[in-house]
């Protein structure tokens, strides 16, 4: 009895660590919805009126885009990701939120 209930609390824990693994992505996660939103708002605006934005825009949103692509994979994905690089996502979202903020005063859109 006793080697069953040392199998068992070794089971117990094993499945705890599993559960504890790595940082929490769910920040990273609200940061990239809510980037990723308003840079759509902007794309679709930009590809419905190109002629009224500049090419240097367009290689802004396609850079913008891809990162965007890759970084949805990750978070999305089962590999882990560091404490570090989840603080840079969320960095680079608020850039993208700043960028988004520019191009919406400079071009009028609402």
């Amino acid at each position: 009895m006793k080697k069953i209930i040392s199998m068992l609390l070794v089971m117990v824990m094993s499945v705890s660590l599993v559960a504890c693994g790595g940082p929490d992505k769910q920040p990273a996660i609200d940061a990239f919805n809510e980037a990723s939103t308003a840079f759509n708002e902007v794309a679709v605006v930009m590809n419905e009126n190109p002629d009224a934005f500049p090419d240097e825009a367009f290689d802004v949103m396609t850079q913008m885009s891809d990162i965007l692509s890759q970084h949805k994979a990750l978070l999305e994905g089962d590999q882990e990701i560091s404490e570090e690089k989840l603080n840079e996502m969320i960095a680079w979202y608020n850039e993208v939120d700043e960028w988004v903020a520019e191009v919406k005063a400079e071009y009028g859109i609402e």
